[in-house]
């Protein structure tokens, strides 16, 4: 009997992995987007704002080191806050991105819903911890941006 109690876990168990793991993806993919388009906000903020050359930035779109970075924000926020705290947050940040303009990401008006327990301090923290702040400001050296901005 205890035999087949266990052999049920195990293939609930294994039925339930691929679920979570499409969990997992789904909520990269979302936050991949999301931040996409944030990043593109801004780079159209920063273009028409600094008079810099829309040509000049990087591309908006994500590439392996970024999505490794985001899976590990991803991962320390629900360490934070759970899996429904990150729901909460990916539905409030694709909610504020829908509405936001690039002066908002500028003016830093723009502020997408954190859940209880994780605060806008930690939240950067996070993003200094996993790499992401690092990965995007290699990138607009390495494009040209902060040269041009400089020279302003």
């Amino acid at each position: 009997m205890k035999h087949l109690s266990l052999r049920a876990s195990l293939i609930a168990a294994l039925i339930a992995l691929p679920a979570t793991a499409a969990f997992a993806q789904s909520n990269l993919d979302r936050f991949e987007a999301a931040s996409e388009r944030v990043t593109q906000l801004t780079y159209q903020g920063i273009a028409s704002q600094y008079n810099v050359a829309s040509d000049v930035f990087p591309s908006a779109d994500w590439d392996r080191p970024m999505r490794r970075a985001g899976r590990c924000i991803l991962r320390a926020y629900e360490g934070e806050v759970g899996s429904d705290g990150v729901a909460q947050f990916l539905a409030g940040f694709e909610n504020a991105v829908q509405s936001a303009s690039p002066n908002d990401i500028l003016s830093g008006s723009f502020s997408g819903q954190l859940p209880d327990g994780l605060d806008t301090q930690r939240q950067q923290q996070i993003q200094n911890d996993c790499g992401m702040l690092e990965l995007e400001m290699t990138r607009l050296a390495e494009s040209g941006v902060l040269q041009a901005l400089q020279q302003q």
